[in-house]
């Protein structure tokens, strides 16, 4: 399923027009902006956005890793359902879906948090049904 190109919270216009992304590319945008908006500010969708935002500029604590793993799996976890839930719906009205293997996440491999003064750096390993392993990282200081 294609989505439009974000470039700096920007639409991105090219030859031709808007520009649209797809495959790991989309994942990387979805994930990157899910990670990066407040959580509850899109008034549509209420469960949208990452509590990340809320960290900067409080104290990191030995806590901190481990409160930002758990956020982290929850927008994952969020994620892959509602790409569960559009296959099932499709399924059930008898349509062709329209997300293709390279965009549906099979395996989150990790998620490593890092911490260095007052930046918090997160690295997401994850696989795709068509087998490709991509790379998400997100630093929030």
């Amino acid at each position: 399923m294609k989505t439009l190109a974000l470039s700096g919270g920007d639409l991105v216009v090219g030859p031709g027009g808007l520009q649209m992304q797809d495959g790991a590319a989309k994942i990387r945008q979805d994930l990157a902006l899910a990670l990066g908006e407040t959580y509850g500010s899109d008034p549509y969708h209420s469960g949208w956005g990452s509590v990340l935002p809320q960290y900067i500029g409080e104290p990191i604590d030995i806590d901190t890793p481990m409160l930002v793993q758990t956020e982290v799996n929850r927008i994952l976890q969020q994620y892959m359902t509602t790409q569960q839930q559009q296959l099932a719906t499709a399924s059930a009205n008898n349509q062709q879906h329209t997300i293709t293997t390279s965009e549906i996440i099979q395996t989150v491999n990790s998620v490593d948090v890092s911490v260095l003064y007052d930046t918090i750096r997160v690295v997401v390993s994850l696989t795709t049904m068509a087998g490709q392993t991509l790379q998400i990282s997100r630093t929030v200081s």
